[in-house]
């Protein structure tokens, strides 16, 4: 059986995993990068083990610190329909009156 809440959790403890990563990629203490995010250490230590109260904006402000915003577009971005974008194509009115070669 589906358990969203479950999905949800470790879908969270996996960003924060992620979000600890890249911050010890960069050398950088939780002290130091709260501080950046303008967070208290601790708050930003329960960012980093999954907290489902962290704010998106705190998340969103990670990401750019990180040069990682431009990730947030592709979970953002509309599904393109490729057959509904074929049958726009398709669609297009074609123009009336045919060639003008040879008219005068």
């Amino acid at each position: 059986m589906f358990n969203k809440n479950m999905d949800i959790e470790s879908l969270l403890k996996h960003l924060g995993q992620r979000l600890k990563e890249a911050r010890l990629a960069r050398n950088e203490s939780q002290e130091l990068f709260a501080q950046r995010l303008g967070l208290s250490r601790q708050s930003y230590s329960r960012m980093e083990k999954g907290s489902p109260q962290t704010l998106i904006g705190n998340w969103l402000e990670a990401s750019s610190i990180l040069n990682r915003l431009d990730t947030w577009y592709g979970v953002l971005a509309e599904k393109e329909d490729l057959f509904a974008k074929f049958a726009k194509k398709s669609s297009k009115r074609q123009r009336a009156g045919g060639s003008r070669k040879g008219r005068k």
